[in-house]
C-alpha cells in the first residue's frame, strides 16, 4: 500500500454531523477502495470501541483488509482473540463518503468524544483519527514534550533506528 494518510486538518461540523474529509485523505480512501461499484464513493471504517482515548481510529478498505488477514490468522485458542474480534468488528461503523466529500458523524459519535462544531483529522499513515480540537492540541503537546527530552543535535528519526536495534 503505497498511499498513506499524512497531515492534520481542522474542519467545520454542521448541525447534522456532516464534516468534510480532507482532500488528501479522500484521494487515499479512493485509491484504497478499488473494488467498489463504479460511480460510487469510497467508504471509511470507523472504530469506536476504545474508550481510553478521545478519538476514533479510521481505516480505509485496504487497511481494514490487512487487519482482517491478521485477525483471520489468530488461533481459536488465542486468549485475546475474542476482544480483538469485538473491537475490529462489533465496534466498527462503515461510513460512506457523500458526493461532496463529507461523512456524517451521528450525534452519539460526536458526543462520545466531545465534537461540537469542529473536528480534527490527524493522519497516522495507514489510518487516521477523528477527534475534537482539544484532543488534537493534547497530542501536539505530547510530541513537543518528547522532542524536548531529546538533545538538540539529535533528530527524531534517531528513534527509528533505536526501535529497530531493540528488535521492537
Amino acid at each position: 500500500m503505497a498511499q498513506r494518510f499524512r497531515g492534520t486538518s481542522r474542519h467545520k461540523v454542521d448541525g447534522k454531523g456532516r464534516v468534510s474529509i480532507p482532500a488528501d485523505f479522500r484521494r487515499v480512501l479512493d485509491v484504497q477502495d478499488p473494488d467498489r461499484d463504479p460511480g460510487t464513493n469510497p467508504t471509511v471504517i470507523l472504530l469506536h470501541g476504545d474508550d481510553r482515548h478521545p478519538w476514533y481510529e479510521c481505516y480505509s478498505v485496504s487497511s481494514m483488509e490487512e487487519m482482517d488477514a491478521k485477525l483471520d490468522d489468530l488461533e481459536d485458542s488465542d486468549p485475546d482473540r475474542y476482544e480483538l474480534l469485538s473491537y475490529f468488528y462489533s465496534t466498527a461503523v462503515t461510513l460512506k463518503i457523500d458526493d461532496s466529500g463529507r461523512l456524517i458523524l451521528s450525534k452519539a459519535l460526536r458526543d462520545r468524544i466531545g465534537i461540537a462544531d469542529e473536528a480534527v483529522f490527524q493522519a497516522r499513515g495507514k489510518t487516521f483519527r477523528i477527534m475534537a480540537p482539544d484532543a488534537s492540541d493534547a497530542a501536539a503537546e505530547r510530541l513537543r514534550a518528547r522532542l524536548a527530552q531529546m538533545p538538540d543535535d539529535v533528530p527524531i528519526t534517531a528513534l527509528l533506528s533505536q526501535k529497530k536495534a531493540d528488535g521492537a
